[in-house]
């Protein structure tokens, strides 16, 4: 059925509520950095201290890894499969795990949780979510939708994040110190609530998404015009100019929020010496509050710039030249955390318009499984490989490790730029050719 009025932003709310749990908990290394080091070093001796960073990198480069190929096999799922069902069985993964993840079992435990977060993430509910929020809108809707969805991801993403600095900070000593006994208690709590969260919402989705939704581009006759999978549409996907120029931009994107989301935060307690409590807060603020604003106010800048492709680069730029600043002002703390701030408000905002970018290098609706699926799979290729590197970076060069994240970061940044302009130059080529023809 075509979902019109009211219920499609219902439903795409209530999608994006579900993914924000799904990402809040896959990357809890990213606002609880510190307090992971004493869960998995002194709560219970999972690893040594010598080895807490890498291994950290390690379950991340787990699900980075699985990640990789689920959203190859989970865009062929949400093109032969109803989105509703792939979105409920993820979910009950998700939450599953993370109430297995809350009671911190052993080191392979670990793994096989981070693992399981891969399958439920990438086979199941990312290209099924992609897929339902793009069936809500037309073509002139996408970056609104898209935007609107990454801001309430975002918000709700605020409030759980606080709920956890707030769990988390009672396990704060007088003296600073964090108390390994109190760190296990919250962090169980927080991970539960996260399950229960995974659990409500699946449910929500069971009850109000219909089995069969057409989107708002398609005829009525729709499922005879949807691509299902074969070598066939694969390959015609493949051939499609777009989707390369597509995921080497995002891939160049997400370098940034690898780097910025994901030590940030451990920066700003080893370099510029805050207490683990007000770096967790800070990073609730940059990854989610900052993050929802201006994932809202991308799909508007984007719409004024007139290009999605064009909007990235000039967002690229800024994030290069941001970065640079983060490595000559960490001699003055003050400096540094506000440039810290200004970096998350470009780094974060540019996922806002990540797939809303399909449609201007051609790629069909028909495709968007399939071709979410393959891009995926390639720009979010630093999951598979930047925590693990990053770790062995500060494990063995200490805080000198943070300046070689920062200028990984600014060459992704050189090179986006460059794929952002061969982007914007194709898409004009495409609209010039739509437009000759009639």
């Amino acid at each position: 059925m075509k979902i019109t009025g009211a219920k499609r932003w219902f439903i795409v709310i209530l999608c994006a509520l579900l993914s924000g749990v799904m990402v809040y908990v896959t990357f809890l290394r990213y606002s609880y950095y510190d307090q992971m080091v004493v869960l998995f070093t002194q709560y219970k001796p999972v690893v040594s201290v010598d080895y807490v960073n890498e291994f950290i990198g390690d379950f991340g480069l787990v699900y980075g890894v699985v990640s990789m190929v689920g959203y190859i096999f989970g865009g062929i799922f949400a093109d032969r499969f109803k989105e509703k069902w792939l979105i409920i069985l993820g979910g009950l993964v998700m939450g599953l795990c993370s109430f297995w993840f809350g009671i911190v079992p052993g080191r392979t435990s670990i793994m096989i949780i981070h693992f399981l977060y891969g399958v439920g993430t990438s086979f199941l509910i990312w290209s099924a979510y992609l897929k339902l929020t793009r069936k809500m809108g037309d073509e002139n809707e996408q970056g609104r939708l898209f935007s609107t969805s990454e801001f309430v991801r975002g918000i709700f993403g605020t409030v759980i994040g606080f709920v956890g600095v707030g769990l988390l900070s009672k396990a704060t000593l007088a003296s600073g110190d964090m108390d390994p006994a109190a760190v296990g208690a919250q962090w169980r709590m927080l991970l539960f609530i996260s399950g229960g969260l995974f659990l409500l919402f699946t449910l929500l989705v069971f009850i109000f998404v219909p089995a069969d939704v057409i989107g708002a581009e398609e005829g009525d006759d729709a499922k005879k015009e949807q691509a299902a999978f074969s070598m066939k549409n694969i390959a015609a996907v493949l051939k499609l100019p777009g989707t390369w120029l597509i995921s080497a931009l995002i891939f160049f994107c997400y370098s940034f929020t690898s780097a910025g989301s994901g030590y940030l935060g451990a920066y700003t307690t080893s370099v510029l010496g805050i207490s683990a409590t007000q770096a967790s807060l800070f990073a609730i603020i940059r990854n989610y509050i900052i993050a929802a604003i201006m994932t809202f106010l991308i799909g508007f800048i984007s719409d004024k710039i007139g290009s999605k492709s064009k909007t990235l680069g000039i967002y690229l730029m800024v994030s290069s030249i941001l970065c640079v600043a983060l490595i000559v002002t960490k001699s003055v703390v003050v400096l540094c955390i506000a440039v810290s701030f200004a970096f998350a408000i470009v780094y974060s905002g540019m996922r806002g318009i990540y797939f809303a970018t399909l449609g201007e290098v051609g790629i069909p609706l028909k495709y968007t499984g399939i071709a979410t699926g393959v891009i995926s799979a390639l720009c979010y290729l630093p999951d598979v490989y930047f925590a693990k590197l990053a770790g062995s970076w500060i494990d063995k060069f200490g805080n000198k490790g943070y300046d070689y994240i920062w200028m990984w970061a600014i060459g992704c940044g050189i090179l986006g730029v460059i794929v952002a302009l061969i982007t914007t130059r194709y898409a004009k080529r495409l609209k010039a050719e739509e437009n000759r023809a009639g």
